[in-house]
């Protein structure tokens, strides 16, 4: 039964050691992840300028859709809100009424 224990208390050691090294294995990723980002730029088959304009048309076409989408949902919420408010109203009449014909 001891050696039981022992395997078990290895085994929390192993995943509270594994939980301090968290931030610096997401450091290493992210630095990884950003290095090769600009080694493929640098590697790239066309020119840097060519690179830099299809980039920048690829995040203004991002952004203008981004703004659209919000739009949209900015709308579709204020309908719903108004839907929302119609149907909380006649909700009230009707508790109203029915608290109305009660007192009476």
């Amino acid at each position: 039964m001891c050696e039981n224990g022992d395997s078990n208390l290895k085994r929390d050691r192993q995943y509270k050691s594994t939980g301090k090294n968290l931030p610096v294995m997401l450091i290493i990723v992210s630095l990884s992840v950003f290095s090769g980002f600009i080694l493929g730029l640098l590697f790239a088959p066309q020119s840097g300028l060519k690179t830099r304009k299809i980039i920048n048309e690829k995040l203004s076409d991002a952004i203008d859709r981004g703004k659209f989408t919000f739009t949209e949902a900015k709308v579709m919420g204020e309908e719903l809100l108004e839907k929302s408010k119609e149907k909380a109203g006649k909700v009230s009449s009707i508790i109203r009424s029915m608290t109305g014909s009660d007192t009476d």
